[in-house]
């Protein structure tokens, strides 16, 4: 029988041969060395393994809490510098959708995070397939990250796959608040507010096409179009935005 490891710090008095090498292979994959090898183990040990061994250590989930917090100070950064038209609440709805668990469990994936995690005997078969495990462990390895290699680091390993979910997120245009964002603008420009007047609304009741123009307080103006008058709107102000950029 194996000793027990009285602290969790003596974590690597217990780590065989084999689970180094495990260890340094996935470190070439995220390509981080780590500093202590035993916070990369942590990161990957699921509670049921913990609780199997002789051995006192901790499992993954002190990390997990922590990698959530880092994971989201860097969603809201990135946003926050990439779109600078979009209000707070918007920023909101993006930032929960970057780290959602679809978000993470697909980076899991795409990494091959779970061939190095360990279960104990009775979770492996059912946890290897749960994408609730694999959000945790994304989390779990981003706090190891900070611990192990600091806030820089962390950034240089997450950045890329968020920036690249941002690019793939199917629905940037409709959290854009245009409505919002031209009301200040002509706030700022007239001291008044922009007008929208239904124009048409064509088409059978359940197809029908709304056409919506905005007027601004100089005269100027454009439609727009949509399936309702809320969305006709909206596309009316998208427009008048984007025309004045030009």
């Amino acid at each position: 029988m194996r000793r027990r490891i009285s602290h969790a710090s003596d974590r690597r008095a217990y780590l065989t041969p084999d689970r180094l090498q495990q260890l340094s292979k996935l470190q070439k994959l995220i390509k981080t060395q780590f500093l202590d090898v035993s916070l990369l183990d942590q990161a990957f040990t699921h509670r049921s393994f913990a609780n199997e061994t002789n051995f006192k250590i901790e499992d993954n989930e002190r990390l997990e809490f922590l990698g959530d917090s880092v994971l989201g100070f860097f969603a809201a950064s990135i946003l926050y510098d990439q779109f600078k038209d979009i209000r707070e609440g918007s920023l909101a709805k993006m930032k929960s959708k970057l780290v959602s668990g679809p978000v993470l469990s697909q980076i899991c994936k795409n990494l091959g995070l779970m061939e190095f995690i360990r279960f104990g005997k009775g979770e492996k078969d059912s946890g290897i397939k749960n994408e609730r495990v694999m959000e945790n462990l994304v989390e779990a390895l981003i706090g190891a990250i900070y611990l192990d290699q600091g806030l820089d680091k962390c950034k240089s390993f997450i950045s890329p796959h968020l920036k690249k979910n941002i690019d793939e997120l199917n629905d940037l245009e409709s959290v854009r608040d245009y409505k919002s964002l031209l009301q200040e603008q002509s706030q700022r420009l007239f001291k008044r507010t922009p007008k929208y007047t239904l124009v048409s609304d064509d088409g059978l009741d359940h197809d029908k096409i709304f056409v919506v123009r905005v007027e601004m307080p100089d005269g100027s103006s454009v439609n727009g179009t949509g399936k309702n008058k809320r969305s006709a709107e909206h596309a009316a102000a998208k427009k008048y935005l984007h025309q004045g950029r030009k």
